[in-house]
């Protein structure tokens, strides 16, 4: 895992560049939009969203180590339920970004070059 992390955020970090990827209110806005894509993808309801949100808003905030096992933790859940490998699919999810910006124009070098990202 600490393999596609480091792959992922040196991929973030070319795309939304070092001050947007160290910026923790930029990290969290993406990952509620991406966490809501997902909850909508799998077939939630605009109407359960703020119940939830007031549920989470009325405990002491979670450490933040815990509440990321706790996301990977679903997502396995998620995983299985859905017929997909959560790791395979963020591979695919890093392939389709690198992919992206090397036909885009982003992460390139003054000289043109695509910034080669390991193991990409």
């Amino acid at each position: 895992m600490s393999e596609y992390q480091n792959n992922a955020v040196k991929l973030m970090d070319l795309k939304a560049g070092r001050e947007s990827l160290l910026n923790a209110k930029d990290r969290r806005e993406e990952f509620i939009r991406q966490s809501l894509e997902l909850y909508y993808a799998m077939g939630g309801e605009w109407e359960c969203i703020q119940p939830i949100a007031e549920k989470v808003y009325s405990n002491q905030p979670t450490r933040i180590d815990i509440a990321v096992g706790n996301v990977m933790y679903k997502l396995a859940a998620i995983g299985h339920v859905s017929d997909i490998d959560i790791i395979q699919a963020a591979y695919n999810k890093l392939d389709e970004a690198r992919q992206n910006m090397s036909t885009s124009g982003n992460g390139h070098d003054p000289n043109g070059s695509v910034a080669k990202i390991p193991g990409g």
